[in-house]
């Protein structure tokens, strides 16, 4: 029997069938029963009203995530607005003039930006960092041939003047833009650098904004020789993680996102070019070179920790087509490990063959304090006492397949949990909220120390330390230190102790005059222990100067 003639095939729509409505539903009546067919249709009510009521609910979530969303836009947009009113440069431009005497510590730099499809963050960024006198000079790399920028599209209004420590006399960074035939990604960054006219150079992505720029800057020149960045307190974790170290090839490298404010030297960038050259990277590897640069360097990036300010974050990761964006990045991290340790292995001297440092620079991981920039952007946290393992404790021998070996060797270690570093991140002792504080981690020992690192000289005559538990006594077990912005020698302060609660203590001090302090003006202030500790350390702010942290 042929089916698609068939009148009993389609009861309600046969081709065949030229009958009227009424007489098929009569027929229909008659063929199923009247107590089948009142079920079929109240089957086919109910179905129609369930997917109604789901397709109202589906379209009550989605406008609940939008106007999430739109809330959360708005909050952004706030936060970033309060932030280009209100944020200043402790720096003075007058210190980064010609006729400038006695500042030779301070360094002038090249901002170099990426430019794809967010050109208003762009705008948003150039405006920010022309305030920082530090910032002398600005290359903006388009990678979008569709979109052709000029140096008009950046200009300053009365109210970008207003900004630069209230106009007085300040000088615009110079602005450069070159619009790029193809997008080269992020290889962009480092042929801009290597071109800048200053011998260092600061990278902004487009979809963060740094709102600690005088901290990061103020702990570049403790070490301007190193890659000096910042970061979230849980990518930070991981990048402790994501460290290669083997002492008998001299390979002591590790990874570091370049893009939410770093600073580094031009003659790091130019050494890239000539690794990437010599190397014989493919194409898809040199726009991803990024992934590459720190590990290459063959040193451990400084990183601070705190909470980034995002910006539009839309447009993002420019690589179009591709789905599994991670596998790239631990793809190539691994990549760079494994060719930098064949380059050390095969040559163990520097050579035109590889161009890759031997020497660790200074300061060695452990003896790097800075931590967080204070939320003010005054000052950095400091401590001695780091929860995570030094990378030496985990040898890397070119036997990895994975990233996440790596990082099941390091967690095999006493090492903090996300939830605890989430938690109890270095930020959390200076970031103006009496709620969150930092833990040690580990138990204060003899020697070990907290403090503050300012961002311009500053008189210190009272200290105050907030902990969530008792620090009563602690004065007696302690010694306050003061010191220059080097930090080499230091000045004992007597101090006398008070304890306006038992979870606080209030330091008076009286430093004795040195020709290290210039008008008794000191750059850091260190509490140091005496006596070893029964347990970890909370700190949840401090007081000094007139600033709540």
């Amino acid at each position: 029997m042929n089916r698609a003639n068939s009148s009993s095939s389609l009861p309600f729509h046969s081709s065949g069938s030229r009958k009227t409505s009424v007489q098929s539903l009569a027929i229909t009546v008659k063929r199923m029963g009247l107590v089948r067919l009142c079920a079929l249709v109240g089957i086919c009510i109910a179905s129609l009203l369930v997917i109604s009521r789901a397709f109202r609910h589906e379209t009550v979530l989605n406008n609940n995530d939008r106007v999430e969303h739109s809330l959360q836009e708005h909050e952004r947009e706030e936060t970033v607005r309060h932030i280009l009113n209100t944020r200043r440069s402790q720096y003075l431009f007058e210190d980064f003039s010609d006729e400038a005497f006695g500042n030779e510590h301070l360094i002038a730099t090249t901002a170099i930006l990426l430019s794809w499809k967010r050109v208003e963050g762009l705008k948003t960024i150039v405006r920010y960092l022309a305030r920082y006198p530090y910032i002398k000079e600005i290359i903006i790399w388009n990678n979008n041939k569709e979109n052709h920028l000029t140096k008009a599209d950046f200009a300053m209004t009365d109210d970008d003047m207003a900004a630069f420590n209230g106009g007085n006399g300040a000088a615009l960074p110079e602005i450069k833009v070159v619009n790029a035939q193809e997008n080269l990604h992020d290889l962009a960054k480092y042929m801009s650098c290597s071109l800048a006219s200053y011998s260092y150079c600061y990278f902004q992505d487009d979809d963060w904004l740094n709102t600690h720029m005088d901290a990061l800057y103020t702990n570049f020149l403790t070490s301007p020789n190193l890659i000096h960045t910042n970061t979230l307190p849980l990518i930070h974790m991981e990048h402790r993680r994501w460290t290669f170290t083997n002492e008998a090839v001299k390979m002591h490298a590790g990874f570091s996102w370049m893009g939410t404010g770093s600073f580094l030297p031009r003659a790091k960038a130019r050494q890239l070019l000539q690794q990437g050259g010599n190397s014989n990277l493919a194409k898809d590897r040199l726009r991803v070179i990024d992934m590459y640069f720190s590990i290459w360097t063959n040193q451990y990036p400084y990183q601070l920790v705190n909470y980034l300010t995002p910006l539009d974050q839309a447009n993002s990761w420019s690589e179009d087509g591709v789905d599994d964006h991670w596998k790239i990045v631990f793809g190539n991290m691994l990549d760079a490990a494994n060719r930098l340790y064949d380059a050390l292995f095969a040559n163990p001297e520097v050579s035109e063959k590889d161009y890759f440092a031997r020497e660790e620079e200074l300061p060695p991981m452990k003896d790097r304090h800075d931590r967080a920039p204070c939320h003010n952007d005054k000052c950095l946290f400091m401590t001695s006492l780091d929860p995570f393992p030094l990378p030496s404790e985990v040898k890397f021998e070119r036997d990895l397949t994975e990233i996440t070996q790596q990082d099941t060797r390091f967690q095999a270690l006493q090492y903090p949990t996300n939830k605890f570093w989430e938690e109890k991140a270095y930020i959390h002792a200076v970031d103006n909220d009496p709620r969150t504080c930092w833990n040690s981690f580990k138990t204060p020992q003899i020697g070990d120390s907290i403090g503050l690192r300012f961002v311009v000289p500053t008189a210190v005559k009272q200290l105050k330390v907030a902990s969530s538990r008792s620090i009563a006594g602690m004065g007696n077990q302690i010694s306050v230190y003061v010191s220059d912005r080097v930090g080499y020698e230091w000045v004992k302060c007597q101090h006398t102790t008070r304890y306006p609660f038992a979870h606080s203590m209030l330091l008076d001090l009286n430093c004795p005059t040195s020709p290290l302090l210039s008008k008794g003006l000191v750059n850091i202030v260190k509490i140091q222990f005496e006596a070893a500790q029964e347990k970890s350390l909370d700190v949840c702010g401090f007081e000094v100067a007139g600033m709540t942290l």
